[in-house]
Protein backbone atom coordinates (compact mmCIF):
# COMPACT_ATOMS: atom_id res chain seq x y z
CA UNK A 1 0.00 0.00 0.00
CA UNK A 2 1.11 3.27 -1.12
CA UNK A 3 1.63 6.23 1.78
CA UNK A 4 1.43 9.48 0.38
CA UNK A 5 3.70 11.60 2.55
CA UNK A 6 3.09 15.30 1.07
CA UNK A 7 2.17 15.69 -2.79
CA UNK A 8 4.28 14.29 -4.97
CA UNK A 9 6.35 11.87 -2.45
CA UNK A 10 5.19 8.68 -1.23
CA UNK A 11 6.27 5.89 0.68
CA UNK A 12 5.67 2.28 -0.67
CA UNK A 13 6.48 -0.94 1.32
CA UNK A 14 8.76 -2.99 -0.30
CA UNK A 15 10.41 -0.52 -2.70
CA UNK A 16 13.85 1.09 -2.22
CA UNK A 17 13.19 -0.31 1.73
CA UNK A 18 9.78 1.94 2.05
CA UNK A 19 12.15 5.15 2.16
CA UNK A 20 10.61 8.51 0.61
CA UNK A 21 10.79 8.39 -3.37
CA UNK A 22 9.07 10.80 -5.89
CA UNK A 23 5.81 9.56 -6.40
CA UNK A 24 5.75 6.67 -9.50
CA UNK A 25 9.30 6.08 -9.40
CA UNK A 26 12.07 4.40 -7.27
CA UNK A 27 13.62 7.77 -7.58
CA UNK A 28 14.53 8.39 -3.21
CA UNK A 29 14.51 11.91 -1.66
CA UNK A 30 18.10 11.09 -0.91
CA UNK A 31 18.81 10.43 -4.16
CA UNK A 32 17.84 14.13 -5.29
CA UNK A 33 19.39 15.24 -1.90
CA UNK A 34 22.47 13.89 -2.12
CA UNK A 35 22.38 15.57 -5.76
CA UNK A 36 22.26 18.77 -4.27
CA UNK A 37 24.96 18.77 -1.99
CA UNK A 38 26.79 17.57 -4.75
CA UNK A 39 26.29 21.17 -6.75
CA UNK A 40 23.94 20.15 -9.28
CA UNK A 41 21.62 22.62 -10.14
CA UNK A 42 17.45 21.36 -9.87
CA UNK A 43 17.43 21.41 -14.10
CA UNK A 44 20.71 19.15 -14.11
CA UNK A 45 18.82 16.89 -11.69
CA UNK A 46 15.27 17.09 -13.39
CA UNK A 47 17.57 16.12 -16.57
CA UNK A 48 19.51 13.54 -15.07
CA UNK A 49 16.89 11.30 -13.33
CA UNK A 50 14.15 12.19 -16.04
CA UNK A 51 12.42 13.86 -14.51
CA UNK A 52 10.24 17.00 -14.26
CA UNK A 53 11.35 20.20 -12.03
CA UNK A 54 8.22 20.05 -9.97
CA UNK A 55 9.06 16.63 -8.72
CA UNK A 56 12.51 17.91 -7.88
CA UNK A 57 10.98 20.49 -5.81
CA UNK A 58 8.96 18.29 -4.27
CA UNK A 59 11.54 15.99 -3.05
CA UNK A 60 13.20 19.19 -1.53
CA UNK A 61 9.85 20.66 -0.21
CA UNK A 62 9.63 17.42 1.89
CA UNK A 63 13.13 17.63 2.72
CA UNK A 64 12.83 20.76 4.25
CA UNK A 65 9.74 19.45 6.49
CA UNK A 66 11.72 16.25 7.51
CA UNK A 67 15.81 17.53 7.88
CA UNK A 68 16.55 15.68 10.39
CA UNK A 69 15.26 12.50 9.69
CA UNK A 70 16.42 12.59 5.93
CA UNK A 71 20.16 14.07 7.02
CA UNK A 72 20.03 10.72 9.66
CA UNK A 73 19.10 8.20 6.72
CA UNK A 74 21.69 9.88 4.18
CA UNK A 75 24.11 9.43 6.81
CA UNK A 76 23.41 5.34 7.67
CA UNK A 77 23.64 4.80 3.92
CA UNK A 78 27.02 6.42 3.36
CA UNK A 79 28.25 4.68 6.87
CA UNK A 80 26.67 1.31 5.20
CA UNK A 81 28.51 1.85 1.42
CA UNK A 82 31.98 2.45 3.47
CA UNK A 83 31.64 -0.98 6.06
CA UNK A 84 30.51 -2.70 2.64
CA UNK A 85 33.19 -1.05 0.85
CA UNK A 86 35.90 -2.22 3.07
CA UNK A 87 34.65 -5.98 3.34
CA UNK A 88 35.04 -5.62 -0.23
CA UNK A 89 31.94 -5.46 -1.93
CA UNK A 90 31.13 -3.33 -4.96
CA UNK A 91 32.82 -2.93 -8.83
CA UNK A 92 35.53 -5.45 -9.04
CA UNK A 93 38.69 -3.96 -9.10
CA UNK A 94 40.52 -5.02 -12.56
CA UNK A 95 43.98 -6.60 -12.52
CA UNK A 96 46.75 -4.88 -13.97
CA UNK A 97 48.35 -6.77 -16.98
CA UNK A 98 52.00 -7.81 -15.94
CA UNK A 99 54.51 -6.35 -18.59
Amino acid sequence: MDKIMTPGIQRTKGVCGGRPCVAGTRIRVTDIVTAVQLEYNSQEIADDFDIHLEQVDAALTYYERNKSAIDADIKLQDETFERLSQAGYGRPQPKLLSR
